[in-house]
């Protein structure tokens, strides 16, 4: 994601920043002359607090300039665009993966480790979720959570070129469901009723619609009492992406197995 504002940089260098140069800091320090008072890491960590506090909703480029003391336009010599104040609020939120050190010696642990991590920060900056993806991870945060994944898939058995489809599967599952997870609790927050209160209804609706007849799947499940044991998890949602991951992994390691 690029802007087309012009804005002179404090390297003296007038042309459009992109969201690269301001992940990678590239405009954070001024070339001579005295620190600035601004930078772009102290404005995206004060939107953050706004998003993780109030929502994205109430994120703006006036409250942030509100919260710090400034002129509105005054952040615009550090971050042309919200757009792009965005992309640096997720690098910063992320944080750098924990990558382990010495050799992957088990690299199904890792990759769980990995996904139980992502979706850690997905639960304590539910705001992410609402950005919309508008093309691969650039900055050095989201980048290193990406290699996080590579480095245990690549010793997995998988051709270099199988690596990166299933690391972007299992990131983009870790997020869709993160994302169903909060929309849901924000719906039976909104609702007041709880988790299990919620999964009793689903299941009382499920009996008392679906007949054999045209849901014959669906209605063997209920009679089974399957949706009656929804509740007994602390988050379905999350049960249900640990199970998805340990089958995705059961299945790399037999199609790498039935290669050999």
């Amino acid at each position: 994601m690029t802007t087309d504002r012009t804005t002179t940089g404090y390297n003296g260098r007038q042309g459009p920043l992109s969201s690269a140069e301001l992940l990678w800091g590239a405009r954070d320090r001024p070339s001579r002359g005295p620190k600035p008072k601004l930078t772009v890491d102290r404005i995206a960590r004060a939107a953050i607090a706004i998003a993780d506090a109030d929502g994205l909703d109430a994120l703006s480029m006036q409250r942030v300039a509100k919260d710090l003391g400034f002129s509105t336009m005054s952040l615009y010599r550090y971050v042309p665009s919200k757009e792009q104040l965005l992309d640096v609020m997720i690098d910063i939120a992320c944080g750098p993966a924990p990558v382990p050190t010495g050799p992957c010696t088990d690299w199904r642990a890792e990759i769980e480790l990995w996904v139980r991590r992502i979706w850690t920060v997905y639960r304590e900056h539910s705001w992410v979720l609402r950005v919309q993806v508008s093309g691969p991870p650039i900055g050095p945060n989201q980048l290193s959570w990406f290699e996080a994944a590579l480095r245990p898939l690549s010793q997995a058995g998988l051709a270099s070129g199988e690596i990166i489809p299933v690391a972007t599967f299992l990131t983009g599952a870790a997020r869709e469901l993160a994302r169903i997870s909060l929309d849901m609790a924000q719906a039976r927050e909104q609702a007041g009723v709880t988790l299990q209160q919620a999964d009793a209804g689903f299941a009382t609706t499920l009996k008392t619609y679906v007949d054999a007849k045209r849901f014959p799947t669906l209605s063997t499940l209920i009679a089974d009492e399957l949706f009656d044991q929804g509740g007994q998890h602390d988050d379905g949602i999350d049960h249900d992406l640990n199970f998805g991951v340990q089958r995705l992994l059961d299945g790399i390691e037999a199609y790498v197995e039935a290669r050999r």
